[in-house]
């Protein structure tokens, strides 16, 4: 049996403990070059359970961290997005090792925001650097990686997601790109 002792600084969400039973025991992976979640202990009688400032400062930090990847991207012009579209962006970052883009948005007006989300339109985002268009991955089962108005559910101030595929991770960070949906479009994001 292995035991791991949690990372109180890249805790994120709350509390995680974690006994494993495996033969080779289980890597932590790492965030972005954070700390790992958690850290193998040698002798588990030794390891010290968390005290209740180290969990309060986790749980603080995690909230900070939730905080700042939901504020607008300052490159975008939200003011004028939210009266031509009623959405403001908060940003587009690499997910799923790299190999997607997750737009997201908030939606400020839905009256005004409901073309955005019409199944017809084919969103797509425009890379800067090559102009290569890269779509929304359709799955056969799920569908398009993205929400539309079917069940008429499309509500103001909340946020909202595309998911964009990324092929061969054309895309890196830093690297400015365009989204487009149908007349919708936003210049020069940066890739998180």
């Amino acid at each position: 049996m292995i035991v791991y002792a949690i990372n109180s600084r890249a805790a994120v969400g709350g509390l995680l403990l974690m006994t494993l039973a495996a033969a080779g025991g289980i890597h932590a992976a790492e965030a972005g070059g954070a700390a790992p979640l958690a850290e193998p202990v040698a002798d588990p009688a030794a390891a010290q359970p968390l005290t209740r400032e180290q969990i309060q400062s986790a749980m603080a930090a995690a909230q900070a961290q939730r905080e700042t990847h939901l504020k607008p991207d300052p490159a975008a012009p939200n003011a004028a997005l939210a009266e031509r579209w009623g959405v403001g962006v908060i940003g587009l970052s690499r997910t799923a090792g790299g190999y997607m883009l997750d737009f997201r948005f908030r939606v400020v007006d839905a009256e005004k925001a409901l073309p955005l989300f019409d199944h017809r339109i084919k969103p797509y985002v425009v890379a800067e650097k090559s102009g290569i268009n890269l779509p929304v991955p359709v799955g056969n089962k799920v569908g398009a990686l993205r929400p539309t108005n079917r069940g008429r559910n499309i509500t103001a101030d909340r946020i909202y997601y595309m998911v964009f595929a990324n092929p061969d991770t054309h895309l890196e960070y830093g690297d400015k790109v365009s989204v487009v949906i149908g007349d919708f479009r936003v210049d020069h994001l940066t890739v998180h």
